[in-house]
């Protein structure tokens, strides 16, 4: 029965990719696949396409992770973004995802953790919001139900001369969460200081009330205000002690082992207060029970570690072969952890 379902699964799973093909998209990881090896662009694709229904990877999974240059023994060592999606929906209650899917009711209730001041303009008058950025130097506005960094903006609060204008516009364009910018710890300012660089924590609650830290992923900014990955960010996975293993990469795999803007070296860098990250994880994780399976965005205060946001749905994060060497993948941790 079982292997019955992971067939129909697969199929399903394929049918939508062909349904939502985006020829220009597949060529484009195609091509950064391509310039690995010596193969054929259309080998390439056939070789894409095979592992979407042999591996249940992504198109944009099967660029990322360097599977072109990968061994079957390998493939199948690598958590996908499908088998996350499964795994989240099998195991998370899906009736109470508006408190990670919605970043106010995130705010109320995990606001001991979020070590920061927020605001929600709907119930804020023009006055109260007025105060508001006269405490605080920044401001950054999100729309409550955005994901990979999107509906976001950074405000100078000294540029704001009218404050219920400015209320109007940000409520008119669905930033109605407005937050005090977090000030980064001096180390992670270092990296790259025009980003709260953040730390992606995937943890997991199993039956017996462990908590199992999956994944940590060092997320550093490159341009921008915002560190995602999908907004010109780049990422490198950190060892148990909070050390960055290897080089950081970003969506076009471009390898950095020091940071383009700063110089600062990304291989080797130890993120400050792990262990205080991992005890904050720890309390997260046993916040919702009904969500065991979350990924943690995580920020560096000097006063230490705060909570961005919870993704019920978290994106996977593995080392790149072409950049780390480590040519093996996260899915036997996932498999002890969950025991399937």
């Amino acid at each position: 029965m079982g292997a019955l379902h992971r067939l129909y699964r697969r199929a399903r799973f394929f049918v939508r990719r062909v349904i939502n093909f985006d020829s220009e998209r597949v060529l484009q990881f195609a091509r950064q696949s391509a310039r690995l090896t010596k193969a054929p662009l259309w080998w390439v694709v056939i070789d894409m396409i095979w592992c979407s229904v042999r591996y249940e990877t992504t198109f944009e999974n099967y660029s990322e992770w360097d599977f072109r240059i990968l061994k079957p023994r390998e493939r199948k060592t690598y958590m996908t973004d499908p088998k996350s999606f499964h795994l989240s929906r099998r195991l998370n209650d899906n009736a109470q995802r508006a408190i990670f899917d919605d970043k106010l009711e995130f705010a109320q209730r995990f606001g001991a953790e979020l070590g920061r001041e927020w605001i929600d303009l709907r119930v804020t008058d023009a006055a109260a919001f007025a105060a508001f950025t006269a405490r605080h130097p920044r401001i950054i506005a999100k729309n409550p139900g955005g994901v990979g960094g999107n509906g976001i903006s950074l405000r100078e609060s000294a540029s704001i001369t009218d404050p219920a204008a400015v209320r109007e516009e940000l409520i008119a364009a669905g930033q109605v969460l407005v937050e005090e910018v977090l000030v980064q710890h001096p180390d992670m300012a270092r990296l790259y200081p025009d980003s709260v660089n953040s730390l992606r924590m995937v943890s997991y609650l199993d039956p017996d009330g462990e908590v199992h830290v999956l994944a940590g992923v060092l997320k550093i900014g490159n341009g921008g205000v915002i560190d995602n990955f999908s907004n010109g960010g780049m990422y490198t996975m950190l060892d148990e002690r909070g050390r960055a293993m290897h080089p950081a990469s970003d969506e076009e795999g471009h390898p950095f082992a020091e940071h383009p803007v700063t110089g600062v070296a990304i291989t080797g860098f130890t993120v400050p207060l792990y262990d205080e990250v991992l005890d904050l994880v720890d309390r997260l994780a046993r916040r919702v029970p009904a969500f065991p399976y979350i990924g943690w965005d995580i920020a560096i205060t000097p006063e230490g570690p705060v909570v961005i946001e919870g993704n019920h749905n978290s994106g996977v994060f593995q080392s790149k072969p072409s950049v780390s060497g480590i040519r093996q993948g996260l899915l036997p941790r996932y498999r002890a952890a969950m025991r399937f």
